[in-house]
């Protein structure tokens, strides 16, 4: 009878460990179908439209201009730049019926409203004509040659350049280009067209994208970050590289060391902001920031699975706003780089101890996130350190949005000449907005220097 006791409670037991080890399971595949954006590093389009939206404060005004608020207008052009005054004189009083001369002097200052519209676009179509002659010497025919400056197809250098804009700023497919060319600038063309012009425009911007590269390699401060995009049959990661003089993009078949390395040059010795993946740990700890943005939502993360048991992961995030703070007070000019340091000693000694004692946590997301922090403790307070530096990385996430949302439509790159026009167009992109550049103006006058044999237009200064 005592054996048949014994028994049962060896069964008993092993069913109590078996049933831990499954509702341990249990948590965890609900946590992982619970992540969204805002509690994990998944981007925001792959949030199911049932995800909770991070909460907003409650609005205490009205929508639109407030009472008091000072208008904003668009400035009045000079009178030489108008093309068509019109001048409007009253010819009766509204009053008394009483016929107003024309010749009447103005009493107040003239009330100017500037309209503005847009020409009927109609194409400049040129015809080169190649005559053929005969030598009266040696009797060869002799045929006029193209001159140096000719397109090489059948458009020029504007509607080749609009070509790439609506594609790679614009985001429109081949066939929405080619209805945009037909109904709005009344000049026919297919796909395969659209096609050719976009590669054109990606061999114009070759000499272009080099010293974006260069300008790259030189800068003391870099936010990195990579995102999925698929390479004809496989997949692809499409990395960027953004500082304050130029944005640099590039497509690579993987996300790590090798990639990383090719980005921002073998021997960079700047500071690099950016998330934890691995690949990041090529350079040292003393070269980078790690963005807080995305340990917050990993925090956030931990909080929702482990709310009833730790309240490890409140009190990280409790030390995150202290961090905020301070760095708020930071950028706002009430502290200076020392202030700031002094400000962060107890917000650092007290999350080290938070840490250490994660490491021990018997929840293995806990320690395995405080041995993780622990690791690369230096990386995150270069902020303290070095002037210009962020706490986040969200002017990488920023950039490369555009592209995001490019990738929904076009679906990644089909060939490796599609991938470089993806990677250039990119790069000019976000380089002229960094620069305050119209994009358009300066694709235009790229793919002209292009066919002329002269020299691209400068984009990026020389250091």
């Amino acid at each position: 009878m005592q054996l048949a006791v014994l028994s049962l409670l060896d069964i008993v037991q092993a069913q109590s460990a078996q049933i831990k080890q499954l509702q341990t399971l249990v948590r965890e595949l609900q946590a992982k179908l619970g992540q969204t954006s805002r509690t994990s590093s998944k981007p925001p389009s792959s949030d199911p439209p049932a995800a909770p939206s991070p909460p907003r404060p409650a609005r205490t005004r009205k929508a639109g201009g407030q009472a008091g608020h000072e208008g904003h207008q668009r400035p009045l052009l000079p009178e030489e730049q108008v093309h068509e005054p019109i001048e409007l004189r009253p010819d009766a009083c509204p009053s008394c019926r009483t016929g107003l001369a024309p010749d009447l002097p103005d009493v107040e200052p003239l009330r100017r409203t500037q309209v503005w519209e847009l020409p009927p676009i109609t194409p400049l179509i040129t015809e080169y004509r190649q005559h053929t002659v005969c030598c009266p010497d040696c009797q060869q025919m002799v045929t006029a040659a193209f001159p140096p400056d000719a397109p090489p197809g059948a458009f020029g250098p504007r509607a080749t350049a609009l070509m790439g804009l609506l594609r790679g700023r614009y985001r429109l497919s081949l066939d929405e280009v080619v209805d945009f060319f037909s109904d709005v600038c009344q000049l026919p063309l297919g796909s395969a067209s659209v096609v050719r012009g976009c590669a054109r425009v990606s061999e114009a911007l070759e000499t272009v994208d080099t010293p974006i590269q260069q300008a790259i390699e030189r800068q003391p401060h870099l936010n990195v970050d990579e995102t999925s995009w698929p390479v004809e049959t496989r997949k692809g990661w499409l990395w960027v590289a953004v500082s304050a003089v130029a944005v640099w993009f590039r497509i690579c078949t993987g996300r790590g060391q090798d990639e990383l390395r090719a980005l921002v040059g073998e021997g960079y010795r700047g500071i690099v902001t950016s998330d934890r993946l691995s690949a990041y740990k090529l350079l040292a700890h003393g070269q980078r920031q790690l963005c807080w943005s995305h340990l917050i939502r990993n925090l956030l993360g931990l909080q929702e699975r482990y709310a009833d048991e730790s309240g490890w992961a409140e009190r990280m995030l409790s030390l995150s706003d202290a961090l905020f703070f301070a760095w708020r007070a930071y950028k706002e000019g009430w502290y200076d780089q020392i202030a700031l340091q002094q400000a962060l000693i107890p917000v650092r000694l007290s999350m080290q101890e938070r840490l250490r004692a994660g490491v021990s946590s018997r929840y293995p997301q806990i320690a395995g996130l405080s041995r993780e922090l622990l690791s690369q403790w230096e990386a995150l307070w270069t902020i303290s350190r070095m002037e210009g530096v962020e706490p986040t990385n969200n002017a990488a996430e920023r950039a490369w949005r555009p592209a995001v949302l490019w990738r929904k439509g076009c679906f990644g790159s089909r060939s490796a000449e599609g991938s470089l026009f993806v990677e250039r167009l990119l790069s000019v992109r976000a380089t002229c907005a960094v620069q305050g550049q119209p994009l358009f103006a300066f694709l235009t006058a790229a793919v002209r220097a292009a066919w002329a044999n002269q020299p691209a237009p400068i984009l990026v200064p020389s250091p």
